[in-house]
């Protein structure tokens, strides 16, 4: 058994592909989910009940005092804060050169600075509360992604941001692992999903050039990532911390044919 029954998991960018996928993918398992993400509440709230999670909060992830505010409530209305998922992010395409400095610094505020602040926020919460029964306090886990080991071009600031997640999932895991809180990264590769799946939508020859990059020879499924959260999320992973778990196909071993 997993062990994710009746565990209190909170996800930011709940309402996007991978963080629904995840949603329903944990809510089926058992989790009590909870959605934050920028749409309204009404809207925010039918996102939700779609994917079987009890709640939802407006959250802008870069910023913190809003997320003061928000896990304030959660720790007054919850008897626990087993996990937290930072999964929000912005991303786009842009040449180095053509960088501007509000890209640039609306990356580093969601993609980055943005986890740190869901991280403190609610390892903060975590630290008040009692072991659980497997001698966990609670988890931390970030959405990294496989290009902060191998870039790739017109990603810059994706990149250096999500490379920033890791280095940030290393240094947190060392420094908690004493008080029981555990701390991972999960880094999908090539989705079918959010933007690859608009550029793709819009260059009719660009999943044949992706699908050149993926030894599977296969785009990944936001449940392909759904999967490999519920198993962070769930006791089968409570001797991991400070790992980035990569579930990309194998873009990250690079696809190489050497009978062509």
């Amino acid at each position: 058994m997993r062990g994710l029954d009746k565990k209190v998991v909170v996800i930011t960018g709940g309402c996007g592909d991978i963080g629904a996928a995840t949603a329903r993918q944990l809510s089926n398992e058992g989790a009590v989910v909870i959605l934050l993400d920028l749409l309204s509440q009404e809207e925010g709230a039918l996102r939700a009940k779609q994917v079987g999670a009890v709640g939802y909060r407006q959250c802008d992830q870069g910023n913190r005092r809003v997320i003061d505010d928000v896990f304030a409530q959660l720790a007054a209305e919850l008897p626990r804060l087993d996990v937290v998922i930072a999964n929000a992010a912005v991303a786009g395409r842009h040449a180095f050169h053509e960088i501007s400095e509000e890209t640039w610094n609306e990356h580093v505020r969601v993609n980055l600075s943005g986890c740190f602040h869901i991280a403190q926020a609610a390892v903060r919460i975590m630290l008040r509360q009692s072991l659980d029964a497997d001698g966990i306090r609670g988890k931390v886990l970030f959405t990294s992604s496989w290009v902060a080991r191998l870039p790739v071009p017109s990603s810059l600031a994706y990149v250096v941001t999500k490379a920033g997640v890791n280095a940030l999932t290393q240094a947190m895991a060392q420094e908690l692992a004493g008080s029981q809180i555990l701390v991972n990264a999960l880094a999908p590769g090539i989705l079918d999903a959010g933007l690859t799946r608009k550029l793709c939508e819009q260059d009719p020859t660009l999943k044949q050039k992706l699908l050149s990059m993926i030894p599977l020879n296969a785009l990944g499924a936001p449940v392909d990532v759904a999967r490999a959260y519920a198993f962070l999320c769930s006791n089968e992973s409570n001797y991991m911390t400070g790992q980035v778990l990569t579930v990309d196909g194998g873009c990250s071993v690079v696809k190489r044919d050497l009978t062509a």
